[in-house]
């Protein structure tokens, strides 16, 4: 299907997981349309859940750190910690009983008022939503667009086994969002892949989402980033360097250089570089002591020390070189959740809050696109190739596999998290 066509068919589907969400008709039959409650989304300030939403970051940062390194033999990852806490999040307004203890236990019960922070959260990151379609390629925005995005699939299901009015109710005031009814007895990949499209810029434009006549539940989240550097490269510096992989091989990715404000850090294992974009984003690196597993500056504790130790750090000029990628990666979410403890999503007692019957969920996915160049996020800008200049003050060079998050940095909310092993492959 010809881009233009994926826009025209998917621009209704913008209205998913965020306060963007307008519930417009939908532009084709088979288009995914939003059944959502009248209820209002509600207003909850930060400060109003500090403790909270501290807790829930602690857990969006323990979620990431499982998933961004389980791919070992990928040659970079991207995940997004925020989209699959707000999936659980949503189940979790559904979940009684014993699957509600498993999500408790796996750090949703930490808050103690779950909808209000996750309330809290979901509008914090509503400043940054837009259509990733409108970003140019070479160009990213000066102000962040961060489009987080859950589409909830329930199956269309006679009246009594329907989903209850009240579970509707608590995804639009917590989460400014609802459920799209399908068919799961006919195809859902062409309706999908358009919403998949709408909501990467058309970087994705299908979900490899497995389902069967008698699904009932399954569900889906993208992330896209784009924002431009506070301060951004110079193309004409910009050259292959070596770079060393995990497993030792060496490669020559093309090499962001320049000499920008940035913060640095040290901890025990690892070293830390952050690059910050517009307003409180910013990108950090953690990248671990000669030696050591990438899986290790990939661990929950590591990142969380990075985080804290670059926030105390100030912000001054060093010569940064770091690796352009690109990363746009579906994680499979059912088995890491069930090794967390998370059985009864899948396998039972079920949601009967979500629907009667108690469903479960046949199969959960989550998509993340994110590319690092020299003007920012969403840019991969042609290189020049310039005189070398003599080094600038305090160098940090990102040359071995390293670990990285995109973090609000008023909140320490990890939005994407991932692993580079080879960048430019």
């Amino acid at each position: 299907m010809a881009l233009m066509q994926i826009r025209r068919a998917a621009l209704a589907l913008i209205v998913a997981g965020t306060l963007a969400a307008c519930g417009g008709a939908p532009s084709s039959p088979k288009a995914l349309s939003l059944d959502r409650s009248k209820t209002e989304f509600e207003q909850v300030g930060i400060d109003e859940t500090r403790d909270d939403v501290t807790a829930l970051v602690a857990t969006a940062t323990r979620l990431g750190a499982q998933l961004a390194a389980r791919d070992t033999r990928a040659a970079s990852t991207a995940v997004s910690p925020w989209s699959v806490l707000s999936l659980l999040g949503m189940l979790r307004a559904g979940a009684e009983g014993e699957t509600a203890a498993q999500l408790d236990g796996a750090g949703l019960g930490a808050a103690k008022d779950l909808p209000r922070a996750m309330a809290a959260l979901t509008g914090q990151t509503a400043q940054w939503a837009g259509d990733p379609g409108t970003v140019p390629a070479t160009s990213p925005p000066a102000s962040p667009l961060f489009q987080s995005q859950v589409a909830l699939l329930t199956a269309k299901e006679p009246e009594d086994r329907r989903v209850r009015p009240a579970y509707l109710d608590a995804l639009s005031a917590s989460y400014g969002t609802g459920v799209y009814p399908v068919d799961f007895r006919q195809d859902v990949g062409e309706p999908l892949g358009e919403w998949v499209a709408v909501n990467t810029g058309s970087t994705l434009t299908s979900a490899p989402l497995k389902t069967g006549s008698d699904t009932r539940l399954a569900a889906v989240s993208t992330a896209y980033l784009a924002a431009a550097w506070r301060f951004p490269f110079d193309a004409a510096r910009t050259r292959p360097s070596p770079f060393t992989a995990a497993d030792g091989a060496v490669v020559d990715p093309p090499t962001l250089r320049g000499t920008v404000p940035a913060r640095v850090a040290a901890g025990e294992g690892f070293s830390a570089l952050q690059l910050d974009y517009g307003t409180t984003l910013a990108l950090q690196i953690v990248l671990p002591a000669p030696g050591t597993p990438v899986a290790d500056a990939a661990s929950e504790g590591r990142f969380t020390a990075a985080r804290i130790a670059l926030a105390a750090a100030p912000s001054v000029p060093h010569e940064v070189s770091l690796p352009k990628w690109r990363s746009t990666s579906w994680t499979p979410l059912v088995d890491p959740l069930r090794d967390a403890g998370l059985t009864g999503l899948f396998a039972g007692p079920g949601l009967d809050g979500i629907a009667p019957g108690s469903p479960t969920v046949a199969d959960a996915r989550a998509a993340a696109v994110f590319t690092v160049g020299e003007k920012g996020t969403a840019s991969d800008t042609a290189t020049a190739t310039a005189p070398e200049t003599d080094p600038g003050p305090a160098p940090f060079a990102v040359d071995r596999a390293f670990a990285y998050a995109v973090v609000d940095t008023a909140t320490g909310l990890p939005l994407i998290m991932g692993t580079v092993d080879r960048p430019g492959s």
